[in-house]
């Protein structure tokens, strides 16, 4: 190796060893008992700034979805260690959060006409359990900084899209229905449910006697957009689907 090489890595492990001691490991320096305290109030705080991003995004898992599996994971890996002792393998229980995590976020992905929707938020909650893990072993300020890092990149999303995807054509679609006794409307609803259409882009308003009619503005640029209209235009009591700039 180099000796200016050698110079760096050692500088390095000698900033690392002069960090503070909350950005380390807690267990090392802290009662337990105040390690599982901060450990669980974080592991909240990290579960409630990604679910906050998901649900200002309109996305199924939530505040309360991405909290308790943060600080479900979180009590999972504590659990271990004090089941462990000084004796046993802490990391056993803790394990077992990915494969259960994992059907958790394979059951928020839905499968419609041959596209997925849900793939960021079933990654979403696998990472928020990961998070959970890491705050549960005592690295609370690490757990805090992968929270960051989770949050720019879900932010970001929109912007990366727009730029290898190219950006947005916004247009209105006017949806003519005929009423049948108020049933239309909940299956219209429970298709843009489905397809995570915000319901700010989302007006209904009376039509005629029998007929009614909803205003979805939608991107047309992107296929991945646009394919609730076909769900819509299945729909027998569907009359029109009209598009306005």
């Amino acid at each position: 190796m180099p000796s200016h090489l050698g110079i760096g890595f050692q500088e390095t492990l000698a900033v690392l060893d002069n960090l503070p001691h909350w950005m380390g490991d807690l267990s090392r320096t802290y009662p337990a008992n105040l390690v599982g305290l901060v450990s669980a109030v974080a592991s909240i705080v990290c579960g409630a700034a990604i679910g906050l991003e998901r649900e200002q995004r309109e996305k199924p898992a939530g505040i309360r979805t991405m909290v308790l599996v943060c600080l479900g994971s979180t009590i999972f890996t504590q659990a271990g260690t004090l089941v462990a002792g000084s004796t046993g393998d802490p990391s056993r229980i803790a394990a077992q959060v990915v494969t259960g995590v994992g059907f958790l976020g394979a059951g928020a992905i839905i499968r419609e006409r041959g596209m997925l929707i849900g793939v960021t938020t079933g990654a979403a909650i696998w990472a928020v359990a990961a998070i959970g893990v890491v705050v549960g072993s005592g690295h609370v300020f690490a757990g805090l900084v992968f929270t960051a890092l989770a949050i720019v990149t879900l932010v970001a999303q929109g912007g990366l899209a727009r730029l290898f995807a190219g950006t947005c054509e916004f247009v209105i679609a006017e949806i003519e229905f005929d009423v049948e006794s108020g049933r239309t409307r909940p299956r219209i609803q429970e298709i843009l449910d489905r397809f995570q259409m915000p319901d700010a882009f989302t007006r209904f308003e009376p039509g005629g006697t029998n007929t009614g009619r909803v205003h979805v503005r939608y991107c047309r640029s992107h296929r991945h957009h646009r394919e609730f209209l076909a769900a819509l235009a299945e729909l027998p009591a569907v009359r029109a689907i009209r598009e306005s700039t």
